[in-house]
């Protein structure tokens, strides 16, 4: 089906076709990579078409996973939760450096995601981790960056992921509890967002961003950077604005 642009604010490309082919970022802080997420949900803003526990396969259309793979490949990295895994195969391409966050090590070690390439693997935990379950990850290849003392810090996390392997742009690809994370900590500086046309409904399913919520006077603000579509669902761009809600009333 054909991509057609409805607003775009960035260099666009040649034709909507290319969409997000070649994306140009702003320089990342020197600290840490320019870190950019990418989800897709219902119009209600489910993530599954499923119960809880279940893929998201199947929510967005074959266009929507085009653009997902275009951009992993304008990334030095994607990262994702242990959850996601858990739940099936995740592939990427064979280049790309892929991190999961983990609180216990509990990974399955046979998912694709550590298999294809093992030693593109980058596995985050933090400082309580086991010591078996250290040994038995880099018995097996995988870069171990050790963050936070009984939960994972991210901010330090992906310092470490800019010093130690020069990544200068992260992929976060979930699930809820990881993008909320990101978005408390600061540290989201876009989010690429697929609205499948399509209503789940369904009080516990997770959303985009889960967690426990931002206080009233602390809710982010995003700049709309572009619209596009493809039949009928949507494909947003949007960037963290300064400041945050005023709260106003409607």
């Amino acid at each position: 089906m054909a991509i057609e642009c409805l607003f775009d604010a960035t260099s666009a490309p040649s034709s909507p076709e290319d969409l997000y082919t070649q994306l140009a970022f702003p320089e990342p802080p020197a600290h840490r990579p320019y870190i950019f997420l990418n989800m897709v949900a219902t119009v209600d803003g489910k993530t599954l078409q499923g119960p809880r526990g279940s893929s998201a396969k199947g929510l967005g259309s074959a266009t929507d996973q085009l653009l997902m793979r275009r951009l992993q490949n304008c990334a030095d990295a994607a990262m994702l939760g242990a959850g996601t895994l858990r739940v099936g195969p995740v592939i990427y391409p064979p280049h790309l450096w892929r991190a999961v966050v983990t609180s216990t090590g509990d990974l399955p070690l046979g998912n694709r995601f550590f298999v294809d390439a093992p030693h593109r693997v980058i596995i985050v935990a933090p400082h309580t981790l086991p010591e078996v379950t250290k040994q038995r990850l880099l018995h097996a290849e995988f870069q171990l960056i050790l963050a936070g003392s009984s939960r994972v810090d991210l901010s330090r996390a992906v310092t470490l992921l800019r010093e130690q392997f020069g990544i200068k742009k992260l992929l976060v690809e979930g699930g809820a509890t990881l993008n909320f994370s990101f978005l408390e900590a600061g540290l989201m500086d876009e989010l690429f967002l697929t609205i499948a046309p399509k209503v789940k409904g369904g009080a516990t399913l997770p959303t985009v961003v889960d967690g426990p919520g931002l206080p009233a006077d602390e809710v982010r603000r995003l700049e709309l950077l572009s619209v596009y579509r493809a039949g009928s669902e949507l494909y947003l761009r949007y960037r963290m604005a300064e400041g945050r809600s005023q709260g106003a009333e409607r």
